[in-house]
């Protein structure tokens, strides 16, 4: 269940948006296509009843105002299944039955991921995406996984993998979409030019992280994709855990 004791963090067409709470900072970049009142991109923090916390980022095939309403269809499913189950592959398969059984006539990318904010894990499933970055003070590495899960909308049931991994105390999640790292139509050197931006941000007070990548990433060259991204940071351990970790 969504719950409103904390205020939600969400993107709208042009937004930037950061959210401290706790030991966590949450922050949120959105941007349509140049010249665009809307996209098909979306990115979205959700607090749950559980005290935990659901992060969602997706895109519909296209962008653009001809996208939006297809990003509104899938990305509603995706809040209502929320309300009923915080298993990302279940969110998943929900998103996938609107954006097949409703007429969507495009492939959407989607990743769904929970926040255990007690326990530091993030449980995840990842519908064709752009795998997230993790930093963190010595490290780095994309959450990806082999073979890669299909994206919604081509078959009529979708089952994608949930996976669980530890964060570290001083991590930096980052999750996007391809207009942010294939703005120079350049993928392997998009993800490189990531990773530089998310140390970047790393090393920096400034609490919209979210916003700080993407505008770094995209400064020279914007491209004509929707683009939108998402930051979680760690900044020490959070309550109740007890493991003296900074």
């Amino acid at each position: 269940m969504i719950v409103a004791g904390l205020t939600p963090v969400l993107s709208s067409p042009g937004a930037r948006e950061g959210r401290r709470v706790a030991g966590e900072t949450f922050s949120v970049w959105s941007e349509p296509a140049a010249g665009a009142g809307a996209g098909g991109d979306w990115c979205e923090v959700l607090p749950l009843a559980d005290g935990a916390i659901a992060l969602t980022i997706g895109d519909v095939c296209g962008h653009g105002p001809d996208a939006a309403p297809d990003r509104a269809l899938v990305y509603a499913a995706v809040a209502r299944a929320l309300d009923a189950t915080h298993v990302p592959s279940d969110v998943l398969a929900a998103a996938n039955a609107v954006a097949y059984g409703d007429g969507v006539p495009s492939i959407v990318t989607a990743v769904v991921a929970i926040f255990d904010r007690r326990r530091r894990t993030l449980t995840f499933a990842n519908a064709g995406h752009p795998p997230p970055l993790v930093c963190s003070a010595g490290a780095h590495a994309f959450l990806g996984q082999l073979p890669a899960d299909l994206p919604l909308g081509i078959f009529a049931r979708h089952h994608a993998a949930n996976y669980v991994i530890a964060l570290p105390a001083d991590a930096l999640l980052v999750m996007y979409t391809d207009g942010v790292t294939e703005h120079a139509r350049d993928p392997i050197a998009g993800e490189d030019e990531l990773v530089a931006a998310a140390r970047w941000a790393y090393a920096r007070p400034d609490p919209d992280a979210a916003a700080a990548i993407a505008e770094r990433m995209l400064a020279r060259v914007r491209g004509d994709d929707d683009a939108a991204t998402i930051a979680l940071r760690i900044t020490h351990s959070v309550p109740g855990n007890h493991d003296g970790q900074r």
